[in-house]
């Protein structure tokens, strides 16, 4: 039976996202161009210019806004979800997870909405530009305290920023030794803040399923002819993806 206090989730859910997606598009084409530039480097006309848009309203706030609309509904409701694996649906007895109030599902969907908000836009940073804003990182490692009351423990952040953070670092000393770029120092933070968010398990798949998508894709870009041995693939987008995948899908 649909209660009063679902209805209202969905109304909001819907509202909300309704208004994310156009605001992420908006906060994108509006952002400091220095934002959007390495340290000490003098900002293109493209970045400068009011009237360039970085990213075409049309359609993508409209795509944006249905994707955190069904992330806002899928994390708001997530305590009928869980009811119905606790029916033995999907979990084995004895595996049944505690149980989410409803005041649990509104912090899970306003930390989800706004990690996934920032993640949107950098993915969208370093894939035009090729960059990572600081910025939006530091914002991603405050956001991860939303997640915090859904951990076992609160070593499974700080695993989870040793996972992320040193499995970059490892592969940027690599890259620095091989006097070839692996990965960039952005990626280094970016997976640090991210191991905060997702914890020790979240960011070891987060990880695999980025180094699974780029590889799919650079593999299919060099058979199509669309990219070349000697094109560099910013990582950024391929982490933003698979976090949000599995923020949508398993995080709760």
């Amino acid at each position: 039976m649909i209660t009063t206090t679902t209805i209202i989730k969905i109304g909001v859910s819907i509202l909300v996202g309704f208004f994310a997606g156009p605001a992420a598009v908006y906060v994108f084409n509006k952002l400091p161009a220095s934002w959007l530039c390495d340290y000490g480097e003098q900002p293109s006309q493209e970045l400068t210019d009011p009237n360039v848009k970085r990213i075409k309203e049309n359609p993508w706030r409209w795509v944006y806004a249905v994707g955190f609309i069904c992330l806002c509904l899928r994390l708001s409701l997530a305590n009928l979800t869980q009811a119905y694996m606790q029916g033995g649906q999907f979990l084995p007895s004895g595996m049944e997870p505690e149980p989410l109030t409803d005041l649990d599902c509104g912090q899970l969907a306003l930390a989800g909405l706004i990690v996934c908000w920032i993640l949107l836009l950098i993915a969208l940073a370093d894939m035009k530009y090729m960059i990572i804003p600081d910025q939006f990182v530091m914002i991603l490692a405050v956001a991860a305290i939303g997640f915090v009351p859904f951990r076992e423990n609160l070593y499974q952040p700080l695993l989870g920023l040793a996972i992320g953070g040193g499995t970059m670092l490892i592969l940027a000393g690599i890259g620095a030794l091989m006097k070839k770029e692996f990965v960039g120092f952005g990626d280094v933070k970016l997976c640090a803040a991210l191991g905060l968010v997702m914890g020790t398990q979240g960011m070891i798949v987060t990880l695999v399923l980025a180094v699974l998508a780029a590889g799919v894709y650079g593999a299919a870009g060099l058979v199509r002819g669309f990219l070349k041995k000697t094109d560099h693939l910013p990582f950024g987008p391929f982490l933003c993806g698979s976090a949000m995948a599995y923020i949508f899908i398993a995080l709760w």
